[in-house]
C-alpha cells in the first residue's frame, strides 16, 4: 500500500489559509496607509518649501542684478524653472489690458516695413518675449513635482479670477511641441517687488490635500498655507471704492 509523503499531501491552500492571508494583507496595508499619506504630504511640503524659497531668493537676486526674472510653470506636465530678461519688463494686471495692448502693438506695427523693423527702425518687441533660461547653476533652472503631487493651478492677476489649471485631457507621454500652451508665467521686478501670485500644490487623487505657496505685491513677501487661497480672499480687506469726499 502506497502512501502520500507530507511533501506532496499539501500542494494546495486550504479555504481558511486564503481568507487568512487576505485578512493579513488587509490589515498590513490599514496599517500603511497612514504612512503612505505621510510620505506623499511630506512631498508636497517639500515641493511647496522649495518654490517659495527659490521665490525669496529671486525677489534678492532681481534687485541686485538689475534683472527681471520669471518663473514658468508648465502645468500639464508638472515642471518649473526660472527665466531672466529685460530689466524694463511690464505686465498687465488682467488678460483685457493685455489684449489692448498686444492690439496696439500690431496697429503700430502695420506703419511699418519688415525690413524696418529687422533694422530695429520699429517698435521695440514686446519686453515679456525677452526672456531665456538661466546658465547660472546657483539657480534653480529646472524642476519636476515628484510622483504623486501635481499643480492645482496658478494665479496671477494677468490670468484672470481663477487663473489657469492643468489640461485634465493632456496625456503626458504626448512630446510633440516643445512648449505647451498651458504654461503660468510668474514675474519679479528689479526693484526687488513681485507680481501677486498664488500656486496650489495637491494630491494627485485628492486636491483637497495640498498647499499654497502666495507671493504677495509689492513687497515681494512668500507665505505658505496649508489650504486652498481664492485669488479675491487676498485682497479682501482692500476697499473697492474711495472714499467720498462731502
Amino acid at each position: 500500500m502506497r502512501t502520500r509523503s507530507p511533501s506532496t499531501r499539501r500542494q494546495a491552500m486550504t479555504l481558511i489559509e486564503i481568507v487568512v492571508v487576505i485578512a493579513v494583507l488587509g490589515l498590513i496595508a490599514l496599517v500603511s496607509m497612514p504612512a503612505l499619506n505621510a510620505i506623499f504630504d511630506l512631498q508636497q511640503r517639500a515641493s511647496a518649501r522649495e518654490i517659495a524659497q527659490t521665490y525669496t531668493w529671486l525677489v534678492d537676486e532681481a534687485a541686485l542684478r538689475n534683472a527681471t526674472f520669471r518663473v514658468a510653470f508648465d502645468l500639464d506636465r508638472g515642471t518649473w524653472k526660472v527665466e531672466v530678461g529685460d530689466p524694463n519688463t511690464v505686465v498687465f494686471a488682467s488678460p483685457e489690458e493685455r489684449e489692448e495692448a498686444d492690439e496696439a502693438l500690431r496697429e503700430q506695427m502695420k506703419r511699418y516695413t519688415a525690413r524696418e523693423i529687422e533694422e530695429g527702425r520699429g517698435p521695440e518687441p514686446d519686453a515679456l518675449s525677452r526672456f531665456e533660461g538661466l546658465s547660472d547653476p546657483s539657480f534653480t533652472t529646472g524642476e519636476s513635482l515628484p510622483d504623486g503631487v501635481r499643480f492645482d493651478y496658478v494665479w496671477t492677476p494677468q490670468y484672470g479670477e481663477v487663473g489657469l489649471r492643468p489640461d485634465p485631457d493632456f496625456k503626458p507621454d504626448d512630446e510633440d511641441s516643445e512648449a505647451s500652451p498651458n504654461i503660468a508665467y510668474s514675474y519679479i521686478f528689479s526693484d526687488g517687488t513681485a507680481e501677486h501670485t498664488l500656486i496650489r500644490i495637491v494630491d494627485v487623487d485628492d486636491e483637497s490635500q495640498g498647499y499654497t505657496v502666495e507671493i504677495e505685491p509689492s513687497s515681494g513677501r512668500v507665505q505658505l498655507h496649508t489650504e486652498a487661497v481664492a485669488p479675491g480672499d487676498t485682497m479682501a480687506w482692500l476697499p473697492r471704492e474711495g472714499p467720498g469726499l462731502r
